[in-house]
């Protein structure tokens, strides 16, 4: 097994633990025994949990971010470039039951700067600043220039509007992280995340 697919496999398991037990219940055990390695070999590719749980994080905004750059080159309007940005989201968190882990891993609080005294680790929660900064950059570019060509409603600033589109597409797929794992029915299926995407994107098209 190479080194890349052992660190995949540890990402992986720690996703999983992570979403079922809480990243503070968690233990860096468990996630070496849900991967089938041993602990110390866990600890040659990660620091500790917090190393894992942002590496998680910075993986899956580095991917976003190479998605959305592939996916807008081919994208000509700003109609179709912001479902192409949503869709990624749609994408890459329901396609599985991993990726549905990986939902309510993006929303573990992550420690402040001040609060990370490793400098490996401090590095790491920088460039998860950046490239959250990147990714909101290319939302914010895309409806600024829906507003200047009077595709998007200039009510609001871009800012707002991708703020109401994240959050409410945000619960919505949480929402499916949590009937996936309590078997409860919450009243939609996997297949109306998509609908409910261009919905709310189109409240913001002027007609």
């Amino acid at each position: 097994m190479s080194t890349d697919t052992k660190k995949l496999k540890i990402l992986d398991s720690a996703t999983q633990v992570f979403a079922e037990k809480g990243f503070l219940y968690a233990t860096m055990a468990e996630i070496a025994k849900n991967a089938g390695i041993s602990t110390g070999l866990t600890y040659s590719y990660f620091k500790n949990k917090l190393d894992i749980l942002l590496s998680i994080v910075l993986g899956f905004l580095q991917h976003i971010n190479l998605k959305n750059t592939e996916k807008l080159e081919s994208a000509s309007d700003p109609v179709e470039k912001i479902y192409a940005v949503f869709h990624n989201f749609e994408d890459l968190l329901l396609k599985d039951e991993k990726t549905l882990c990986l939902i309510k891993v993006l929303n573990e609080g992550l420690p402040h700067l001040v609060m990370i005294n490793d400098q490996d680790l401090l590095e790491k929660r920088l460039n998860i600043i950046k490239e959250n900064r990147k990714l909101i950059k290319t939302m914010d570019l895309i409806i600024t220039e829906g507003q200047k060509k009077g595709v998007f409603d200039k009510t609001l600033s871009p800012s707002v509007i991708r703020q109401v589109l994240c959050g409410s597409i945000e619960r919505v797929i949480y929402g499916l992280f949590f009937s996936y794992f309590s078997k409860e029915d919450i009243g939609y299926k996997k297949e109306d995340a998509g609908k409910a995407i261009e919905l709310l994107i189109n409240k913001f098209i002027k007609k």
